[in-house]
């Protein structure tokens, strides 16, 4: 079976039963989910997606234009995924999962769930902080705003000449992802999960995910602010396992239709 770029990271879990493909936020890696799969029981396998310009894929350049960057994930998840799955997706990673879960439905691959965290619903037409061609302070300025990055690595001049493109490159994408509002919807069952003290996303506003999916829909709101997902853990796995857990047939199988 032919390695997407997508997923560099070998399959800790070759005979699960499902794969949890998991999108990064903004500026993020792989990396976020490297623990995820020693708190998830062995018949789901998570297979976190490492993005053009990140992680073990920064020989190559960030992709800023989002309908480029979607076609070419669902391209490759498409084309290798040969066992059920499903899709999470925080933040940026949020907006990319759904993109993602759109086009594998239009090719007859529908995902068994999807996942959204810390991202506004497609529809929201509220206004959000302009992040596209913030200036070197300004940029910095975001990031400790949004939280997630340790002081540190604000202050090393090298480790920001490296990444600054890279999170330039993602924040375009995720703006420009928002400039026309979207009332497209998934068939799958959705999962919206919020943070009570989000400062980028009101947690009162995640109730207009439920327009998208035709679906079952289920909204939770945890403690935490933007990047609560690394606090949170295992509560998040707590709810892809009741969530996934109805579909395994009596075989230990997950009960779902793929080709």
């Amino acid at each position: 079976m032919t390695v997407p770029p997508c997923l560099p990271y070998r399959c800790r879990k070759p005979l699960a039963a499902l794969d949890l493909i998991c999108f990064h936020y903004a500026g993020g890696n792989a990396a976020v989910f490297r623990r995820w799969d020693e708190r998830l029981p062995a018949w789901i396998s998570v297979r976190p997606i490492e993005l053009p310009g990140h992680g073990a894929r920064m020989g190559e350049p960030p992709l800023a234009d989002p309908e480029a960057l979607v076609a070419q994930l669902a391209a490759e998840l498409i084309g290798a995924q040969h066992r059920p799955f499903a899709l999470l997706g925080h933040s940026f990673g949020a907006a990319l999962a759904f993109r993602v879960a759109l086009a594998a439905e239009r090719a007859g691959r529908p995902p068994a769930h999807l996942f959204v965290s810390g991202r506004h619903a497609p529809s929201f037409a509220g206004r959000l902080r302009p992040r596209i061609g913030l200036s070197d302070a300004a940029l910095l300025a975001e990031l400790r705003f949004l939280g997630g990055t340790p002081d540190e690595a604000l202050a090393s001049t090298e480790l920001m000449a490296l990444m600054g493109p890279i999170i330039r490159a993602d924040f375009v994408a995720s703006e420009l992802m928002t400039r026309a509002p979207r009332t497209d919807a998934v068939a799958c069952p959705l999962d919206v999960i919020g943070a009570d003290d989000d400062q980028e996303v009101d947690h009162r506003e995640l109730d207009r995910w439920r327009a998208h999916t035709t679906g079952a829909f289920t909204l939770t709101v945890m403690p935490g602010r933007h990047f609560f997902i690394h606090d949170s853990v295992d509560a998040i796995c707590r709810i892809v396992v009741d969530r996934l857990s109805p579909r395994l047939g009596p075989s230990g199988r997950p009960a779902v239709a793929h080709a």
